[in-house]
């Protein structure tokens, strides 16, 4: 190995020590904050920190033992094997146009396994030209698809060991394993001591969901949108697993691996013995029959739990397995299953009230109240108008018949108007400050839009400050906090937020233990619940004596600009190197910056020179840090394209953790693409403008 530079070695010792750090802190349960930015460290940059040492030192102590990395990683995720992914998908709002692509999947199953063609199979009295063939009852099996998150569960000896959240990538999954064992349904021991992986979906019955909304809105919270948003943040109980229980979260199985001489051949068989001789719910599976869909879409109001679909896969599992998977032959989706996704359902409600709320930018956007309407198994009353643009094209108002659709079971949708129609009376008025409103073009002139022109909106200032903690992730400081210190005033712009003390957020009316938890939010002091008054203040005190040093990009994405969010935050930082430069920046030098238009560029150059005074002042309190330079990738460009086993973002992270760039699309600009499988026009792009194209084994060699 090559002699370290001197620069190398203080590289491998700042990185041993914030590793270092890192590891002790989660250890302990507590936020995994970097020590000198006091930013959360995610999983991608704490394992690209990990890759740099590793290549730069890796004699290193933090490797001393035989699978250090490893643990350390496992501790922080579970790696699935073989992965957790996602399957092929039968959907569209044309129903012929569906049933064509799951008959297509029935055909191309049974011709790969070798099957012989026999009968037309026939649906509404048509039959389908690509024709699919009959088989035996028990070619394929059909089960729910639930709405829920997937995870899996991992057993040794029939005792518990770990459990992780399904992940993009499939493999690198969010370690949940003491949470689970407070979810319904996950036994700490199974029936029998077999060594296996059970696969399943976490939920939150609709029953109980109803109870959680209940205890909620009694506590004065704010309510949760729906089961499946409840359920993906109830499992992430991280500092204290115990709460899980209180989420009233349940587990329900849809497959088992890894288990030796398994005594079963198909997917029922399978789903039997993991019910009655492992003990762990599972979800009902039966023989496939085409006529059954229509009876399971019928039958959703019926259930207690959320659903979205149909699974159906070929039941011989040896069968299922030698059909393999699309793409990638670890991460693809496997071809032996296809879901059979419902559509939207519709409903079509007359607008009662209209009711009008300014956001964080001085948008401000309409909300159609009528009366309630069922959809997708839970009550809908309002929904959003979207914009101005739409209203008029449609001539929306009070009284209009429209048509609204659940999208993704989640978010009411109206899609138009079907009868009353009007043209809509816009307030002339603010309502949340009362200055004057005025119809603008958002970009096109479909996109017209309501805007407040007051400079000193309270609506406005609310939403961009709960913005701006989000973004450099302040915890426990929400909506009607913010609001409440707002109207005590005591913050009133960003800085005020560094000046804020017990005494002053007492003053607005919340107790001493809520104002020094508010206090100690803003300055991010780790886990202040389980600090005792005496600890918590000296820690508060410390913190306000030095300024918070927040990555430049973070920082200003966080003054929440139009259209100027993370993407541009990162590409601003990379190009310009400090926040003075990007101030001082005009609109011609913004335009060079990839990713900046010429509306982004006015809109950022506008709001920095109305807001000047407030960034001084901010920066009093707070450092912008610039990106690293001397990287080994300093100045090149990278663009990916296709799969790959580890994910995108893992290689993403990597190349900028050398000082590289990465961007979404092939320019000149870039210096290589880095294809994965199944690349497509991103590599006749490149090809066309002799751009390099390298795989992951020759960008790991630029990395060296």
């Amino acid at each position: 190995m090559a002699k370290l530079t001197a620069k190398d070695k203080k590289r491998a010792a700042e990185l041993e020590r914030v590793i270092s750090h890192l590891d002790t802190a989660y250890e302990r349960g507590d936020d995994c904050l970097h020590p000198d930015t006091r930013i959360i460290v995610s999983d991608g940059e704490y394992d690209a920190m990990r890759r740099e040492l590793a290549a730069l030192q890796p004699e290193s102590d933090l490797f001393a033992t035989a699978t250090a990395s490893e643990l350390v990683s496992a501790a922080r995720k579970i790696v699935h094997d073989p992965p957790l992914t996602s399957i092929d998908k039968a959907s569209h709002e044309n129903i012929e146009l569906q049933e064509e692509q799951l008959f297509k999947w029935i055909h191309d199953s049974l011709d790969n396994l070798g099957e012989q063609s026999g009968k037309v199979l026939k649906a509404k009295g048509k039959e389908y030209k690509g024709e699919p063939v009959s088989y035996p009852a028990n070619t394929f099996y059909e089960a729910w698809k639930l709405d829920g998150v997937a995870v899996a569960l991992y057993y040794v000896d029939g005792k518990l060991d770990r459990a992780g959240l399904r992940p993009r990538d499939g493999v690198n999954g969010e370690a949940v394993t003491e949470q689970v064992q407070y979810v319904s349904g996950v036994p700490a021991k199974l029936k029998k001591k077999v060594t296996c992986s059970i696969r399943g979906e976490l939920i939150c019955k609709l029953s109980d969901f109803e109870i959680v909304q209940k205890s909620l809105e009694e506590a004065g919270e704010k309510l949760r949108a729906n089961p499946r948003n409840h359920t993906a943040g109830g499992i992430r109980q991280f500092k204290t697993p115990e709460k899980t229980k209180l989420m009233r979260l349940s587990f329900i199985g849809y497959t088992i691996e890894g288990l030796a001489n398994p005594p079963y051949k198909t997917e029922i068989e399978r789903a039997r013995f993991c019910n009655d001789e492992l003990g762990v719910p599972y979800i009902e599976t039966k023989p496939f029959r085409f006529e059954d869909l229509q009876t399971y879409e019928n039958s959703i109001a019926d259930l207690d739990f959320e659903v979205d679909g149909v699974i159906i896969g070929v039941n011989n599992l040896e069968d299922n397995e030698q059909l393999g998977r699309r793409g990638d032959p670890l991460t693809g989706n496997p071809k032996g299953k296809i879901a059979w996704k419902f559509r939207e359902e519709e409903a079509t409600p007359t607008i009662r009230e209209i009711e009008w709320q300014t956001g964080r930018t001085g948008k401000i956007v309409a909300v159609a109240i009528f009366d309630p309407v069922r959809l997708a198994g839970t009550n809908v009353s309002r929904a959003t108008l979207h914009n101005a643009g739409f209203m008029e094209r449609n001539q929306i108002s009070i009284g209009s018949m429209i048509s609204v659709r659940k999208a993704g079971k989640i978010i009411p949708k109206v899609t138009g108007v079907i009868s009353g129609q009007s043209k809509p009376d816009f307030p002339a008025e603010c309502p949340a400050c009362g200055a004057e409103t005025k119809l603008q073009e958002g970009g096109s002139a479909e996109m017209l839009e309501l805007v407040c022109t007051g400079d000193s909106c309270s609506a406005q200032n609310v939403s961009g400050l709960c913005h701006y903690l989000s973004t450099l992730g302040v915890l426990g400081l929400g909506e009607s906090r913010v609001s409440q210190l707002v109207e005590g005033g005591a913050v009133n712009d960003f800085a005020d937020f560094y000046r804020l003390d017990v005494e002053s957020a007492m003053a607005t009316g919340l107790t001493h233990r809520q104002s020094t938890l508010a206090v100690a939010a803003v300055q991010m002091i780790p886990d202040p619940d389980k600090m005792d008054e005496d600890a918590l203040d000296k820690a508060i005190e410390a913190s306000m004596q030095t300024k918070i040093e927040v990555p430049l990009w973070q920082l200003f994405a966080a003054f929440g600009i139009g259209a100027a969010g993370k993407s541009a935050g990162k590409a601003l930082a990379s190009h310009f190197g400090s926040l003075e430069k990007i101030r001082t920046a005009s609109v011609e030098d913004l335009e060079k910056v990839d990713d900046i238009g010429t509306i982004t560029a006015e809109a950022i150059v506008a709001w920095l020179d109305e807001n000047s005074k407030q960034i001084d002042d901010l920066l009093d309190f707070v450092t912008p840090v610039g990106p690293k330079s001397g990287g080994t990738l300093d100045g090149v460009n990278f663009c990916f394209s296709g799969g790959f086993p580890e994910g995108k973002k893992h290689w993403e992270s990597l190349v900028e953790s050398h000082g590289g760039k990465c961007t979404s699309s092939v320019s000149k600009k870039t210096n290589y693409l880095v294809a994965g499988s199944g690349s497509g026009s991103k590599s006749a792009k490149a090809n066309k403008l002799e751009i390099p194209i390298i795989d992951t084994a020759e960008l790991e060699k630029l990395l060296r």
